[in-house]
C-alpha cells in the first residue's frame, strides 16, 4: 500500500482519483485540515486528522501495521511533516520510498525567508506585506511569535526524501542550487487528461472581441499587482481598455489592496472577479481574454496560463518567473513584462496565426496521466 499525507488542498481528490486509477486498491490517505467529507471519494482507506492530535503517531503507527506500507507521498511539505517522515523512518513503518509530490510553496517560500529568492517588488519597512510575504523580516516576526520557519520545515524534511515529483524541471534545479538533497526528479502532474478521453484537436479561434487585460490568477501575495497595476496606467491609451483581476481567492489583504489600487487607478474601467465561479464560465471567462498579465517571479498559475495559451491569449511573465524560460524552451510565443510591454500597441492580442501556432505547440508537447502515472513508483 501507498501511504499518502497532504493537508486539504484543491488537488487532493483529483490525487485520490489518479491514484486509484492506476493503482487500484493500494493507496491510504491521511488528510489534515480536513474540510468537506462528500468531496472526496470514500470508498478507499481514509483518514482525518489534526495535525496537533496527541495521539498522531500512535494513529498513524495503527494505519501502517494495519495496511502494510510501502511507499509515502507526500502532497507538499507542511508544519511538522518532517516529524511524520522521521517517525515512519525510524520505526521502519514502510519499505519503499517517499515521494514528495511540490507544490512550490515549500521552495519559494524557504529561499524568500533566507534572502535568497525575491518574491515581491518594492519591499519597504513601511509596507505591511513586506511583513507577510516570506523574506528577511516576515522570518524575524515569525520567529519572535514562535512560529515554524518555512527554510526550517524544508531542511528538516529533505533527508527523507527520496524523489521530487513534478512537471517543471526549473524548479527541481532551483531546489539543488540552494540545497544538498539526494532526491531524483520524477515527472508528475495533478492535472493532465486521459488518453483514452483526448478528442482530435480542434484549433478554434476564440473571440477576442473585448479590450480586456487580465492581471493575475488570484489573490496571489505573491503577484505584484501594484507594480503591474502602476505600470498599466502609465500607458497612454490604457483608458481604453478594461483591467481585470480575478481575486476571488487567496489573501484577504490582497484583495482588500488591489481593489483600492484598482479603483484610483482605472476608475469604472476596474473590474475584478470576487466570486468563485463554475468551471466551466470561469473557463469561458479566460478563452476571452485578449491579453494576460502575471506579476509573479516564482512559479505559480500555471494551470490559467496553460488553459489561456491554448485559447490564444497574449501572455506577458517576468523574466525571473522559471514559466517564463520554460515556455519559451518549449517554442510558445510568450512575451517579457520588462522589456516587451511598453506602450498601448503591446496590448494588442495575437493574430490568429499567432494563436494557432502557440494551440499547436500546446497539442504537440501534450503530456497525459498515462505517459508518467504506470511508472511513478518505478525506480
Amino acid at each position: 500500500m501507498n501511504l499518502h499525507i497532504c493537508t486539504d488542498g484543491n488537488f487532493i481528490q483529483q490525487a485520490i482519483s489518479v491514484f486509484e486509477h492506476f493503482f487500484p486498491g493500494e493507496n491510504v490517505f491521511v488528510i489534515f485540515n480536513f474540510r468537506e467529507q462528500q468531496n472526496y471519494k470514500e470508498n478507499i482507506p481514509l483518514y482525518r486528522y489534526d495535525q496537533n492530535d496527541p495521539e498522531l503517531f500512535i494513529k498513524i503507527h495503527k494505519i501502517c501495521l494495519t495496511h502494510i506500507i510501502k511507499n509515502v507521498v507526500t502532497h507538499g511539505i507542511a508544519t511538522n511533516f518532517s516529524l511524520i517522515f522521521q517517525y515512519l523512518k525510524e520505526k521502519s513503518l514502510f519499505s519503499g520510498h517517499i515521494y514528495w509530490i511540490f507544490w512550490g510553496y515549500e521552495l519559494y517560500n524557504a529561499l524568500g525567508e533566507k534572502g535568497k529568492y525575491k518574491l515581491v517588488d518594492g519591499n519597504s519597512l513601511f509596507l505591511k506585506l513586506t511583513y507577510i510575504v516570506p523574506g528577511p523580516l516576515n522570518a524575524l516576526v515569525r520567529r519572535i511569535v514562535g512560529r515554524q520557519l518555512c527554510s526550517e520545515r524544508l531542511e528538516r524534511a529533505l533527508p527523507y526524501v527520496d524523489y521530487f515529483c513534478f512537471w517543471l524541471p526549473h524548479d527541481f534545479e532551483l531546489l539543488h542550487r540552494f540545497y544538498v538533497s539526494h532526491a531524483k526528479f520524477k515527472y508528475f502532474k495533478y492535472i493532465s487528461s486521459y488518453k483514452s478521453d483526448a478528442k482530435k484537436a480542434d484549433f478554434k479561434i476564440y473571440s477576442k472581441n473585448v479590450d480586456r487585460i487580465m492581471v493575475n490568477h488570484q489573490a496571489s501575495l505573491t503577484g505584484n499587482h501594484r507594480m503591474v497595476l502602476q505600470k498599466l496606467s502609465t500607458i497612454s491609451g490604457i483608458d481604453e481598455f478594461e483591467i481585470c483581476t480575478p481575486l476571488s481567492y487567496g489573501s484577504n489583504y490582497i484583495r482588500k489592496s488591489v481593489l483600492k489600487i484598482g479603483k484610483r487607478c482605472f476608475g469604472d474601467k476596474y473590474k475584478a472577479l470576487l466570486n468563485l465561479m463554475p468551471v466551466n464560465e470561469y473557463n469561458q471567462f479566460l478563452d476571452s481574454i485578449p491579453v494576460a498579465i502575471f506579476g509573479a517571479m516564482r512559479q505559480e498559475g500555471a494551470g490559467n496560463i496553460m488553459r489561456l495559451l491554448k485559447s490564444g491569449t497574449k501572455i506577458y511573465l517576468r523574466e525571473r518567473n522559471p514559466l517564463y524560460l520554460y515556455y519559451k524552451e518549449k517554442g510558445y510565443l510568450i512575451f517579457s513584462f520588462e522589456k516587451e510591454l511598453n506602450d498601448v500597441s503591446d496590448l494588442r492580442p495575437l493574430s490568429e496565426e499567432e494563436q494557432l501556432y502557440n494551440m499547436q505547440i500546446a497539442e504537440r508537447t501534450q503530456v497525459y496521466y498515462e505517459d508518467f502515472m504506470p511508472s511513478f513508483f518505478d525506480k
